[in-house]
């Protein structure tokens, strides 16, 4: 069901993709190693819960947040925190828990790390742990109508 909603999405903006099976995986590196592909490739995204209601953070595999960069971009200061599972399963029931992609679902803000705005193409979870999606990253701040922001740890 996951898959059919994040396809869904991008088919009626009219973007196109690549899906890309894999076995099951936790993480994006775990992804990232079972695609055969760089950890820079492949995003990653980060539910996180603000006083203004939830927003999806997106950086490489490789990259670890800086939350404090965070709050530089979003009102809250010291009450943003990643999103718990229990959020997690009550406002995305359509996605497997800890694969939540960046468009889908509630219409969330969205913040692109720049590192991984730069590249042509971006991997990410299509709402379950065995199925990824490869897609133009243009397309992705398009459709998501990401801020690009530096989000990563130094």
């Amino acid at each position: 069901m996951a898959e059919q909603d994040v396809t869904s999405v991008l088919e009626e903006a009219g973007i196109e993709y690549e899906r890309l099976p894999h076995s099951h995986t936790e993480t994006a590196a775990a992804e990232a190693e079972a695609l055969g592909l760089n950890p820079e490739e492949v995003a990653k995204t980060l539910v996180l819960s603000t006083p203004g209601g939830h927003v999806r953070a997106v950086l490489a595999a490789s990259d670890r947040i800086d939350l404090s960069k965070v709050r530089e971009q979003v009102e809250g200061g010291k009450r943003i925190h990643l999103a718990s599972e229990e959020d997690l399963q009550r406002d995305y029931p359509g996605f497997d828990l800890g694969a939540v992609p960046p468009f889908g679902g509630p219409g969330d803000r969205v913040l692109v790390d720049a590192r991984l705005a730069k590249r042509e193409t971006v991997v990410l979870e299509a709402g379950s742990h065995e199925q990824s999606i490869r897609i133009q990253t243009a397309d992705l701040l398009k459709l998501t109508q990401a801020v690009v922001v530096d989000l990563a740890r130094d």
